[in-house]
């Protein structure tokens, strides 16, 4: 399926969802607000019920995230690899320097998506292997192709782990570059931090 496919389904399911959550919170405060004294254990039944919704909007926004991130269409791929960037510095108190070209990045919806995806996937990888306090990371595009390099001060890895098809958890950024005929290049230095650089056809 298409990215476009995912982004019209993402979209769809929102806006049906999210109206039918709202208007059953909106039906359990109108029934909680007519329940007679006395009746507590209805009304903390209702209240727990009330949380539970809350919960379930929230998964839901989650999920539509994943399947097609809103800060893409909202912001450009370059804006949202910036405010990515600053989420997960705030959330991991890992430092992040980025260094972003002036100009929009113009990709398609299913590269854009891709991109964005890596970048995620690049930072969680850091925040749960590395033990690193910075991460320095820079985008760079001319006429022909999409460079993102993501390079962290962590422990780092051996090499002949990291030429392993599946170091660093990083087979799903493999298999994301895989249909663009994309290519991840790790360098890294044991007790130095570790470099990662995804480059992205444009065409």
């Amino acid at each position: 399926m298409r990215e476009e496919e995912w982004t019209r389904i993402a979209r769809e399911a929102h806006d049906q969802l999210a109206q039918a959550l709202t208007g059953l919170k909106m039906d359990l405060a109108w029934i909680t607000s007519r329940l007679p004294e006395g009746f507590d254990a209805l009304r903390e039944k209702a209240h727990s019920m009330s949380g539970l919704l809350d919960a379930t909007m929230e998964s839901v926004r989650e999920l539509m995230y994943r399947l097609r991130p809103e800060v893409l269409d909202r912001l450009g791929l370059a804006a949202a690899i910036g405010w990515q960037a600053g989420e997960f510095q705030r959330r991991s108190g890992i430092r992040c320097n980025v260094a972003l070209p002036a100009e929009d990045l113009l990709l398609d919806t299913d590269r854009s998506t891709a991109v964005f995806r890596i970048f995620q996937e690049l930072l969680t990888n850091v925040a749960r292997h590395a033990g690193a306090t910075r991460i320095d990371v820079a985008v760079r595009s001319d006429s022909n192709e999409l460079v993102l390099t993501v390079e962290d001060n962590g422990r780092g890895i051996d090499a002949d782990v990291a030429r392993s098809p599946k170091s660093l958890g990083l087979l799903g950024v493999r298999e994301r570059v895989l249909p663009f005929s994309g290519r991840v290049d790790i360098t890294a230095v044991r007790g130095e931090g570790t470099r990662v650089t995804v480059a992205l056809p444009k065409i």
